[in-house]
């Protein structure tokens, strides 16, 4: 009997903790939880305009907290404004430029279309330099002879050829001038100030900040390491022949640039003892052809078909096309990869804005190249820095006279322009030969 009662006992508690635990899970039980519903883009109002312009970005799903959404115009952070569940209202900011627009809603990633960012901005300023002369310093403390041509590395050092003062200078981004080769008029390889160069007219610079040096009066490319060792890549006597490094001969070579597989673009100027106007072009390892050109004139063709008159820079897209300022043609000359050279740009001598052949130069001299394809142009006759659309559209953005003043655009002046790079803040550096001054423009 005690048996039988102590197992119904242990029945009843068993039960009691099964049914317990039973009634405990389905009361602790949660309710599956309603997805968060994904951020969507469907539309942006502008698709163009200038820093300061209120876009309107369309969609579904954006929240309210202006804490969880970041916009970007071209990967430069905007300014938001206001947020709806279905509308952000962002201003576009300075120095945005043309790209992509990106939306983050919490960990959301959203790519929406492409704006047009509009320059409206344009300030020209002195960065070095003032008067004729060789004085190394800050800013207006230094001076320079004749400047022609400039680059910049990527650390945003600017390099230029010191014409008359056969020099290459460096300029730091706050204006500090130094002396990074060469001495007296003349030809030596070596370190520093024991090298010499012969009226240096043009420098580029490659990836691992390898200088490479069209010494006109030398008839020679010469490379100087970043340690600032010089040595001569091609090049010998004075003359017209392809060839491997120094079996090669040059005339007087102008102009210099390099692609992104490290082939140099050289400009090679004759007078009446040779006539020929070539453009050549050097393999990394040194061997040098003619890409195009014959004698003197004007003609579109292929290779040696086609002319020049003073080819001066040049400049290279993305496609391996290359860009001539033919100065003497008062053109800017495109040519393809395989040598067909056409006329990109220009007419008759002269100053006009428009399109293509509508347009004209007066003695173009430099010619750089933006992420967009947007060209720079420095006309250097017209004392105006000049802007080609990839569809050929010229326009004048900065100059007026002949003189010197900075300025905003139009009121800016400049005294025969010669060569012309950019940074990747689309940021202009010119070469104010007559002026005797590195001029920055910058563009908003």
């Amino acid at each position: 009997m005690n048996f039988l009662k102590n197992n119904c006992k242990a029945l009843f508690l068993v039960l009691s903790i099964v049914l317990t635990y039973s009634c405990s899970s389905d009361d602790d039980a949660k309710p599956t939880p309603t997805p968060t519903p994904t951020a969507t883009l469907s539309n942006m109002v502008p698709d163009s305009g200038p820093k300061g312009t209120v876009v309107s970005i369309s969609g579904n799903h954006f929240g309210t907290d202006m804490n969880n959404i970041t916009v970007y115009f071209n990967n430069v952070e905007a300014t938001i404004q206001s947020v709806t569940n279905t509308e952000i209202n962002v201003t576009v900011p300075a120095r945005a430029y043309t790209g992509l627009v990106k939306v983050l809603v919490n960990s959301t990633e959203l790519i929406g279309s492409e704006f047009e960012y509009i320059i409206s901005d344009i300030q020209v300023s002195t960065l070095a330099g003032s008067t004729y002369g060789y004085a190394d310093g800050m800013g207006s403390n230094a001076q320079f002879s004749y400047l022609s041509g400039l680059t910049m590395t990527d650390q945003g050092d600017l390099y230029v050829t010191d014409l008359f003062n056969h020099k290459i200078r460096k300029i730091t981004p706050s204006g500090v001038v130094t002396t990074f080769a060469g001495s007296t008029d003349g030809f030596a390889d070596g370190m520093g100030a024991s090298a010499q160069f012969a009226s240096p007219m043009d420098i580029t610079v490659d990836g691992q900040n390898n200088f490479y040096i069209a010494d006109n009066g030398n008839s020679k490319i010469r490379i100087i390491t970043p340690d600032g060792i010089v040595t001569t890549l091609a090049g010998s006597v004075y003359g017209n022949a392809d060839g491997m490094g120094t079996n090669a001969e040059f005339t007087y070579p102008k102009g210099i640039t390099i692609d992104n597989q490290a082939h140099l673009y050289v400009t090679d100027i004759t007078d009446s003892y040779i006539d020929s106007q070539l453009i050549r072009k050097i393999t990394p390892t040194g061997m040098v052809t003619t890409l195009a050109g014959s004698i003197e004139g004007y003609e579109n063709g292929s290779g040696a078909n086609a002319k020049f008159s003073s080819p001066r820079g040049l400049t290279e897209d993305n496609q391996g096309n290359v860009y001539v300022a033919d100065s003497g043609n008062n053109i800017i000359r495109k040519i393809s990869p395989t040598g067909e050279v056409s006329t990109f740009a220009g007419s008759t001598s002269g100053y006009t804005d428009g399109t293509g052949a509508d347009a004209k130069f007066n003695s173009p001299e430099g010619i750089t190249i933006d992420s967009q394809g947007n060209l720079y142009v420095t006309d250097s006759k017209n004392h105006k820095i000049r802007k080609i659309t990839p569809t050929g559209v010229v326009s004048t953005i900065a100059g007026s006279t002949d003189g010197f003043a900075d300025g905003t655009g139009a009121d800016a002046q400049f005294d025969r322009p010669a060569r012309i790079t950019i940074d990747s803040q689309n940021t202009l550096y010119v070469t104010d030969s007559e002026n005797f001054k590195v001029r920055k423009i910058t563009q908003e």
